[in-house]
Parts: structure tokens; sequence; C-alpha cells
């Protein structure tokens, strides 16, 4: 027989244990991140491609970039620092992001223009801390150009905390980065915090990575089927009209020789007619003198 006090403890380290693994999906909230949506988070371009720095331009915002909505079509990679150490984490998200671009490219269902990563630094209310983090960050976008990451980018923002963007994002804001693979709309694919952990996260992010695949897939199949059906009812409006002037021609040549018929009765008619009339004058007597 097993103690009942071995039954308790062991109870509550399988209890611990679950609530640890919860914690980190849900962040202490019964809904998890990854049901909820990115708020929106006005940043400040710092390394970026030509292409968006054209974008911002067109949108009348130069040097400005709002996540998620500025972002392309598309799925993304956003890592959201706290403190200037944290940005040895972008190592494990560049690997996944190339994971990721690998796997939709390899399978046909890569789009243009996502699959980007961009680097968020939540700089700190006190001003003398946001000189230090601007000079980090120049040292970071010179690393950036040096080794051609064309598909990351740097930005920042202030209007974090003033936003309230933790209490938006119901997460907590106790210094930790944060990492997500969204959409442009919002949609949250994944979230963690800190590095990209391999031998724990790997199942979960392969699973999310072929959910993912599916659903473009489905989704090419849908408008594969409405593109042919929308052919065929074109085709068949075609065909219809076809039929139609066909018909209309058809009637018309019939028409047309019903019509000659008639005339050429009435023509044999009036001929006839003459004939009887003159056949009845010279059968009467000649008129008396």
């Amino acid at each position: 027989p097993i103690e009942p006090s071995l039954c308790i403890e062991a109870l509550g380290s399988v209890h611990f244990r679950r609530a640890a693994a919860m914690s980190t999906a849900h962040y202490g909230r019964a809904v998890p991140l990854a049901l909820r949506r990115f708020a929106q988070l006005p940043c400040a371009l710092h390394s970026s491609s030509p292409a968006m720095a054209e974008a911002a331009a067109a949108r009348g915002m130069p040097g400005m970039l709002r996540l998620p909505m500025d972002l392309p079509k598309g799925v993304h990679v956003v890592l959201l620092l706290n403190r200037r150490r944290q940005i040895e984490h972008c190592d494990s998200w560049l690997s996944v992001r190339e994971a990721w671009e690998r796997v939709l490219a390899d399978r046909g269902l890569h789009r243009e223009g996502e699959m980007q990563m961009y680097i968020c630094c939540l700089l700190p209310r006190f001003w003398p801390l946001r000189w230090g983090w601007r000079w980090r960050m120049a040292q970071w976008q010179e690393l950036l150009e040096e080794e051609a990451h064309t598909r990351v980018h740097l930005l920042s923002t202030t209007a974090w905390r003033k936003s309230g963007f933790h209490e938006q994002m119901q997460i907590p804001d106790d210094g930790r980065a944060y990492a997500m693979v969204l959409r442009n709309d919002g949609e949250i694919l994944w979230a963690s915090d800190d590095a990209f952990k391999e031998h724990l996260q790997e199942k979960a992010m392969v699973r999310v990575v072929k959910q993912e695949c599916e659903y473009r897939t489905d989704e090419q199949e849908r408008l594969l089927e409405s593109s042919v059906k929308d052919g065929v009812l074109e085709k068949g409006t075609g065909a219809t009209a076809a039929d139609d002037a066909s018909a209309a021609g058809a009637g018309a040549g019939a028409g047309g020789a019903l019509g000659a018929a008639a005339d050429e009765a009435a023509s044999s008619l009036v001929s006839a007619a003459a004939a009887a009339v003159v056949r009845a004058t010279s059968a009467l007597p000649p008129p008396r003198n």
C-alpha cells in the first residue's frame, strides 16, 4: 500500500508542473495568448528595407510603422525587448523565422513580403536610459547591415507604457522579452517569452507550422473551386447567349422564308384573277351601235 502522504506530494508536484506549463501559454489568464489579438503599437523605424521606407512614406508616416496593421500581408515574427541584453534571444528567433520561410517555400505556400522579423525595443521612460538604448540600437543596425539581414527590421517605441500595452495584451510587465508569430491582422499564432527553447517547444512549433500549411492549402482549394464555378457559370452564360442568338437568327430566317412564300402566293393569286377577268371580258357580246 502507498502512504497517503506520498500520494498528496505526488499530486502536488503534478499540479505544480501543469500550472507552470499553463502559465507559459496563458500568462496567468484563463484565455491563452494565442487566442488574443496583438494590440496596436506605433513604432519608429531604425533599420528597414527601402520598400518598407517607401510604404511608410506613402502612408504619410515617414519613419513610422504601426504594429501589426502596417506589416505586409502574411505571417511575421515580432520580438519585444525590455532589456538591452535580451538582444541575445534574436539568434534563436532568426532560426525560427528561416525555418518557417523554408517550409512555406518548399510547399509553395510562401507569400511575397511575409516572414519578416521585427525587433521592437520598448524604450524606458527615463531619458538618460533612452540614450543608452539608442547608442546600442545604432550598433545593432550596423551589424544587421554588415550581415545583410534584409528581412530583419529594428524598431523602437515609447508609446507602450502610455497606451498600457501589457495591460491590453494581458501579459505580465515584469521585464521579460516576448516573441510572437502573428499575422498582419493581429492574430497570434505563437507566443512565448525570452529565447526559443528548441528542446521544449520544437514539437509545438512544428504543429503550428503544419496547421498554417493546412489552412493555406484549404484556402487555395476553396479559391480554386470558386474560380472554377465562376468559370463554368460564365461559360454557361455565354453558351446560352449564343444559343439565343442562333435561335433568333433561325427565327429571322424562317420568318423571311415565310414572308417570301406569302408574297409569291399573293402574286400568283393576282395573276390568276387577272386572267379570269380577261376571259370573262372576251366572252361578252360586242356592244350594239
